[in-house]
C-alpha cells in the first residue's frame, strides 16, 4: 500500500505515513478509550472494567502526529464540572455564610439594645446621683404601734425616660416574697412615696419591719406586680443591728403574743395612764373601794405577775366594773419592758453593722426609758401607798400628772416640743424614737 501523499509503500494497518505524516485510516476507539469526533481529545478510562482496583482520575490523552510524545503532563488532571448556581469552592462558602450569621446576629443585638436600653439601663447613669431614705412610721388608718406604714423620699433622681416610671418594692429575699409599695411621684428630681399599708377598717396592717430585708426602687414600664425592670437605688437592712430593732418593733419571743418590746411597753403605760384617770374619777366621787381597787390594778401593770405586790383584784372590784388590767409581763422587773427596750436599743447600736442613725436613736430610746422608769417607780410607791390610805388626794394627783408624763413625756424647757433628752422623753417619743433607728439609706443600684 502506498501514500497518497509521497507515494510511500506503507503497511496495510498503518494509521499515520512514516515519512510524511499523512493521515492513512480513520481513528477508531479501541477497548475502554472514548474518542470525541468533534474533537481531537480523548478521556482514557484506564481502569478496565472488573479490575478490582480503584479507578484513578481521568486524564485529558492528547493525540499528537507521531514523533511528539501524547504522555498528559502530571498536573493536567481534570477534575468534575463545578456546579451551576454558586461560583464559590465549598470553603469560601462556609466562610461567607459564617460572616453573614456574624453580620445577622450582631444587627439583632443591636436591636434589642437599643429597644432595652430604657428599662434596662445598660450604660445608663439614672439614679448615681440620687439619695434619698425610707422613713418606717405607723398607718394613720391603723393602731399606732405596728409600723405598718412608710415614706420614702428622694433627691437629685432624673426623670424617668418616656412610657417608664419608678416602683418602690419591700423585698423578702429569704422568704422570696414581695409587697408592692407604689409608684413615685415627683417635684422636678425630687420624687416620694407614702405607703399608708394594707390594713382596713380600723385594723393594723402588716408590719413592715417584720415583712422584708431590703426595698428597691426599680424602673418599670406598665403595671407590673414585681419588680421587673431595672434596680435604680435600693436599701437593705443591716441584718445583725435589725434583730434587736425587730425585737423593739416587731416581735420578741418571750413577751405576751410575741409582742415588740417598745409596742409592748407603749400599751401597758397607755394603760397606766387610763388607770390613772380612774383612780381621779374614784376620787372624786369619794368612792373609797374604787381607789383601792384601781390602786392594786397600777400596782399590777407595773410589777407584772411576778412582783411581790401583785394580786388579783377581788369580786368587789368586779362589782364596781373594774376588772384586771394589764398583761402581766410588767414594766419595771428586770426582765420586763422598760429595761428589755433599752438592753435591745444598746445592743442594736453595738453590732457590727450599726449605723450612725441606729447609733443615735439608739441612744434616744435608751433616754426614754430611762426617763420612765424613774416616773414608773415613784407611781408605784404612790399606789403602794394609796391602796393602804386611800383618801390622800396629794398623792393621787401625783400618779395622775406623772402616769400622763410616762406615756407623753413633758416639755420642761418651754420649747414647745418634748425632745429625746433626760427628763422630757416619755413611751411616745421613745417609740418614735425606735422607729427612727430604723431608718434606711438609699444607695444606687442593687
Amino acid at each position: 500500500m502506498r501514500c497518497p501523499r509521497c507515494n510511500s509503500l506503507i503497511d496495510d494497518d498503518t494509521v499515520f505515513c512514516g515519512n510524511c505524516g499523512k493521515q492513512i485510516a480513520p481513528l477508531q476507539a479501541q477497548g475502554t478509550t472514548l474518542a470525541n469526533p468533534d474533537e481531537e481529545t480523548l478521556h482514557v478510562l484506564s481502569n478496565p472494567r472488573g479490575s478490582g482496583r480503584a479507578a484513578p482520575p481521568s486524564v485529558l490523552q492528547t493525540f499528537s502526529p507521531p514523533g511528539v510524545s501524547a504522555t498528559p503532563a502530571q498536573n493536567d488532571v481534570v477534575s468534575a464540572p463545578r456546579r451551576a448556581g454558586f461560583p464559590f469552592s465549598g470553603a469560601t462558602a462556609r466562610v461567607i455564610i459564617a460572616l453573614a450569621i456574624i453580620v445577622l446576629v450582631g444587627g439583632a443585638l443591636g436591636l434589642y439594645a437599643t429597644f432595652n436600653r430604657a428599662g434596662n439601663g445598660q450604660g445608663s447613669s439614672l439614679g448615681i446621683h440620687a439619695t434619698g431614705q425610707i422613713a418606717f412610721i405607723d398607718s394613720s388608718n391603723g393602731i399606732p404601734g405596728h409600723t405598718d406604714a412608710l415614706h420614702i423620699s428622694i433627691q437629685n433622681l432624673e426623670p424617668a425616660p418616656a412610657g417608664f416610671h419608678y416602683n418602690a418594692w419591700l423585698v423578702n429575699n429569704a422568704a422570696e416574697l414581695t409587697i408592692a409599695l407604689g409608684t413615685l411621684t415627683a417635684s422636678g428630681q425630687t420624687f416620694s412615696l407614702s405607703y399608708a399599708g394594707d390594713g382596713r377598717n380600723g385594723q393594723p396592717g402588716t408590719n413592715l419591719i417584720g415583712a422584708g430585708d431590703q426595698v428597691k426602687i426599680t424602673l418599670e414600664q406598665g403595671n407590673v406586680n414585681a419588680p421587673t425592670g431595672r434596680v435604680i437605688l435600693s436599701a437593705t437592712f443591716p441584718p445583725k443591728a435589725f434583730v434587736h430593732i425587730r425585737h423593739l418593733l416587731y416581735s420578741f419571743p418571750i413577751t405576751p403574743g410575741k409582742i415588740g418590746l417598745l409596742v409592748g411597753l407603749l400599751n401597758q403605760v397607755e394603760l397606766l395612764n387610763a388607770q390613772a384617770s380612774l383612780l381621779q374619777n374614784a376620787s372624786a366621787n369619794q368612792n373609797t373601794p374604787a381607789i383601792q381597787c384601781v390602786s392594786q390594778s397600777i400596782i399590777n401593770i407595773i410589777e407584772g405577775r411576778n412582783g411581790p405586790a401583785y394580786k388579783r383584784l377581788p369580786p368587789l372590784c368586779f362589782s364596781l366594773n373594774l376588772a384586771n388590767a394589764g398583761d402581766g409581763f410588767g414594766l419595771l422587773d428586770n426582765s420586763a419592758y422598760i429595761l428589755l427596750a433599752s438592753e435591745h436599743a444598746s445592743l442594736a447600736a453595738t453590732q457590727p453593722d450599726a449605723t450612725d442613725t441606729i447609733r443615735l436613736h439608739a441612744s434616744h430610746v435608751e433616754t426614754a426609758m430611762t426617763n420612765i422608769k424613774g416616773w414608773v417607780t415613784k407611781i408605784e410607791q404612790d399606789a403602794l401607798v394609796l391602796r393602804a390610805a386611800p383618801g390622800n388626794e396629794t398623792v393621787i394627783q401625783e400618779i395622775v400628772t406623772l402616769s400622763d408624763r410616762v406615756i407623753h413625756g413633758v416639755d420642761t424647757d418651754g420649747d414647745g416640743r418634748v425632745d429625746p433628752v433626760v427628763g422630757e422623753a416619755g413611751a411616745i417619743t421613745g417609740y418614735d424614737e425606735g422607729q427612727l433607728m430604723a431608718t434606711l439609706q438609699l444607695v444606687a443600684g442593687a
